[in-house]
C-alpha cells in the first residue's frame, strides 16, 4: 500500500502543480513515469519471498554481471553499468516560469575487473530527451591499476573530486542537483582527463592528481590549454568522535593560465580559477548526517573570486524514508560572478553576485540509491548589483526518479 500511494504522489503533482491557465490543464503521463511504474512492482513479488531468498530486486539487479571469473582467469568481474534520472520540475522566478519534465542523464557503460589488480571503466552519456544527436559525451574512460588495498593509479577521463558534492556521484546524491557551490567553486564537468594517485594509511587518505584544463568535446578534450592540479588529504574521526562515520578533508586545485581554459563543448571541464580551496567534513552518528563544505576560490582573467557555504544536515526516518535540508551560501567579488545552475538559469538566463538557497527534500529508497524517488522544494535569491537581468527570488519543485545498475 506504500508504494501504491508513493506513486499516486507522482501523478496528483503532474496534474496539480502545473500552471494555473486553463489551456495549460493537461494530463500527461511521460513513458519514463510507466517504466518506474512497472519497477515499483517488483516489491510486491519481493514481500512474498521467503526471508532468506534473494529478492526480486536482487534477482533483476544480477543480470548487470555478465561475468565473475577466479583469480586465475583474466577476468575478475564484467559488469554492464548504467543510470537513468529524469525530473518534473516547476520553476518560477516573478512573472516567468517553467514546467516541464527533463531527461537529467542516460548513461550506458561496462566496468571490470582483470588480472587481479586491474579494475577499467567506460561509460557513454545519451541525449534520451533530445536526440540530436543521440550521444552527448563520454564520462568514464580509464584504467585502474591497485597493486594494495591501499594505493591505486588512475589514467584516462575520470572524476576530479573537488568539493564535497563535486566528489559525490550523481548515483548517491542526497539531493536532485549538486550545488552551486560545486557548480561555481568546483568544476562543472563530473570526469576529466588525467592522472591521479590515491592511497589511505590508517586513518589518514589523500589523493592527488594533473588533469586537462583546456577546450572540452565529447570525448577527452583539446590538451591545448592549461594543466590542472589537484591536492586532497583528509582524516578519519570516527573513533575519537565517537561517530559511526567522521572525516574532515581539505581538497586545493591549481589552474595554470592560459586563454582556452574553460572552453569547448558540450560543457567546459572547469571554471578559470588560479586556485580554489575546499574545507568540507560529513559526520554520521544514528539516523543523523550532517555534511559541510567551506569553500573559496581566486578567479583569473574575467573569473571573479568566490567564496562559499554548504550546510546539509540528513535524517533518515527509516531505511526506506530521509528528509534533506540544505543550505547554499556564494559571494561573488565581482558583478555577475555567480552563474545559474539547471532549471534557474530556464527562467533567469543572467547572472548575479550573491546566491543563498534554502532546499528541502524527502528521498523515498526502494532498493537504495539504485532505484529511488526524489522531491524537493526550492526557495533561492540571487542578488543582482548590476541589474542586467540576473535578479531572481523564487520557488521550486521537482520531482525525480533514479535508477542505476
Amino acid at each position: 500500500m506504500t508504494l501504491i500511494c508513493s506513486l499516486n504522489v507522482v501523478f496528483t503533482l503532474e496534474l496539480s502543480l502545473v500552471r494555473h491557465r486553463p489551456d495549460n490543464f493537461v494530463m500527461r503521463i511521460h513513458p519514463s513515469t510507466l517504466v518506474f511504474a512497472a519497477l515499483s512492482l517488483l516489491p510486491l513479488a519481493a514481500q512474498t519471498a521467503p526471508a532468506t531468498a534473494p529478492s526480486a530486486y536482487d534477482q533483476l539487479w544480477d543480470h548487470a554481471l555478465l561475468l565473475k571469473g577466479t583469480k586465475e582467469d583474466f577476468f575478475q568481474e564484467l559488469r554492464f553499468i548504467g543510470r537513468e534520472q529524469f525530473d518534473w520540475y516547476c520553476f518560477g522566478n516573478g512573472e516567468h516560469d517553467r514546467t516541464g519534465w527533463g531527461n537529467r542523464r542516460s548513461r550506458l557503460g561496462l566496468k571490470g575487473q582483470f588480472l587481479q589488480d586491474w579494475y577499467f571503466s567506460t561509460e557513454f552519456d545519451f541525449n534520451v530527451g533530445a536526440p540530436h544527436p543521440i550521444f552527448n559525451k563520454v564520462t568514464d574512460a580509464y584504467v585502474k591499476w591497485s597493486p594494495s588495498p591501499e594505493q591505486a593509479w588512475t589514467i584516462g577521463r575520470q572524476g576530479v573530486r573537488f568539493t564535497l558534492d563535486g566528489s559525490t556521484s550523481s548515483l548517491v546524491l542526497p539531493t536532485i542537483d549538486r550545488s552551486f557551490i560545486s557548480y561555481n567553486i568546483g568544476l562543472i564537468e563530473e570526469s576529466i582527463p588525467g592522472i591521479s594517485f590515491e592511497g589511505d594509511k590508517g586513518k589518514w587518505f589523500y589523493r592527488t592528481g594533473v588533469f586537462t584544463a583546456g577546450t572540452a568535446d565529447p570525448y577527452f578534450g583539446k590538451f591545448n590549454a592549461g594543466l590542472l592540479g589537484l591536492v586532497s588529504t583528509g582524516w578519519h574521526f570516527d573513533e575519537q568522535w565517537g561517530c559511526e562515520k567522521a572525516f574532515v578533508r581539505l581538497d586545493y586545485l591549481l589552474l595554470s593560465d592560459d586563454p582556452q581554459n574553460g572552453t569547448g563543448s558540450p560543457q567546459m571541464f572547469c571554471r578559470d580559477n588560479q586556485q580554489a580551496l575546499s574545507l568540507n567534513g560529513q559526520f554520521t552518528q544514528g539516523p543523523w548526517t550532517l555534511n559541510i563544505d567551506l569553500c573559496a576560490s581566486q578567479g583569473q582573467g574575467a573569473q571573479s573570486d568566490l567564496k562559499g557555504l554548504e550546510f546539509e544536515p540528513i535524517y533518515n526516518l527509516n531505511a526506506d524514508w530521509q528528509l534533506v535540508f540544505r543550505y547554499t551560501y556564494l559571494d561573488s567579488k565581482l558583478a555577475n560572478g555567480v552563474f545559474m545552475t539547471r532549471y534557474e538559469s530556464w527562467v533567469t538566463a543572467g547572472r548575479g553576485d550573491r546566491y543563498q538557497e534554502y532546499y528541502f527534500g524527502v528521498n523515498r529508497y526502494f532498493y537504495g540509491h539504485k532505484l529511488k524517488w526524489m522531491l524537493a522544494v526550492e526557495h533561492a535569491h540571487m542578488h543582482d548589483r548590476a541589474a542586467d537581468g540576473g535578479a531572481y527570488s523564487g520557488w521550486g519543485l521537482t520531482s525525480g526518479f533514479r535508477v542505476s545498475w
